[in-house]
């Protein structure tokens, strides 16, 4: 039943959104949050901060990944990103595919490099296409959601149970960023070894442990330095990082721009980092 619904998939077209057409300035603005209707992916151009709640998870926006959403997902973008996204709806034989239903809702796009900026662009079709771009924007589809189920696969898989145990370990984090956060603590919170937790939590997040809790603390960073003049060495300190270098080496990464940079920018009231591109971070070995 399963294999002949998904020889009769049959991808629309409903809609492409850029973010970027409201670029936010401050990681408290919302996009809105919204209930999904039909399968969707989203892919992230650039991002300066900010996560999508993806039912609840506080899943990051690192640039080049892909988001797989699925009908009855609450969602909720937050931050300064930008994005492209595509809705599809199977055959209406078909409503729900367990195979897409068992897709990972962030997917890093390191095994697939053909899956690109210049690939997500091509996926907007003209007002008016023509019987071949259609065709063609049909098979760029089915080609995509081949490539994600083919790394999905290679993974092992996603399973709703899978969220959980992250949800836990996220908890502890947000309570305890400033703090000296270790993988065993972690793995503790989730109630597993540190070595299965490792894959699990990077499997639903995108990032290992230790590099979201890098993430988390930045953000605490940034959110002050926009909104206090406490100096940098005060703000890094009570974010829970304890040396310089490494912060701005993390913040830099990150952002695309040292935080005295960031910090005047905000002040001048322009999108802080606009124009630059960050990449994802290595947290490093120590936190």
């Amino acid at each position: 039943m399963e294999e002949a619904a998904l020889q009769g998939i049959s991808p629309v077209f409903v809609g492409w959104h850029d973010c970027g057409q409201v670029l936010h300035t401050h990681r408290s603005q919302s996009y809105g949050r919204r209930v999904v209707r039909h399968y969707e992916i989203e892919y992230i151009v650039f991002s300066h901060s900010g996560y999508i709640l993806t039912d609840g998870l506080p899943l990051q926006t690192i640039p080049h990944t892909v988001f797989v959403r699925r009908p009855g997902m609450e969602a909720e973008g937050v931050g300064v990103y930008r994005s492209v996204f595509v809705e599809f709806d199977p055959d209406e034989a078909a409503r729900r595919l367990a195979v897409l239903d068992g897709l990972p809702p962030v997917i890093f796009q390191t095994e697939e490099p053909t899956f690109g900026e210049d690939f997500f662009q091509s996926l907007a079709l003209p007002p008016r296409p023509e019987p071949w771009q259609l065709l063609a924007w049909k098979s760029r589809m089915l080609w995509l959601l081949a490539g994600l189920l083919r790394q999905a696969a290679a993974g092992g898989g996603h399973s709703p149970g899978d969220d959980a145990p992250v949800r836990q370990a996220l908890a502890y984090i947000h309570r305890h960023y400033r703090e000296s956060v270790t993988l065993e603590q972690l793995a503790a919170a989730a109630g597993y070894s540190s070595g299965y937790f490792c894959k699990l939590f990077k499997k639903v997040t995108g990032l290992s442990p230790l590099q979201y809790v890098v993430r988390c603390r930045l953000e605490q960073a940034k959110k002050r330095m926009l909104t206090t003049r406490d100096p940098l060495e005060t703000i890094m300190l009570e974010v829970g990082f304890h040396n310089y270098g490494y912060f701005w080496r993390m913040f830099k990464a990150v952002y695309g721009l040292s935080p005295q940079a960031f910090r005047q920018q905000g002040q001048n009231g322009l999108p802080p980092g606009q124009g630059s591109e960050p990449h994802p971070i290595d947290s490093g070995p120590e936190l």
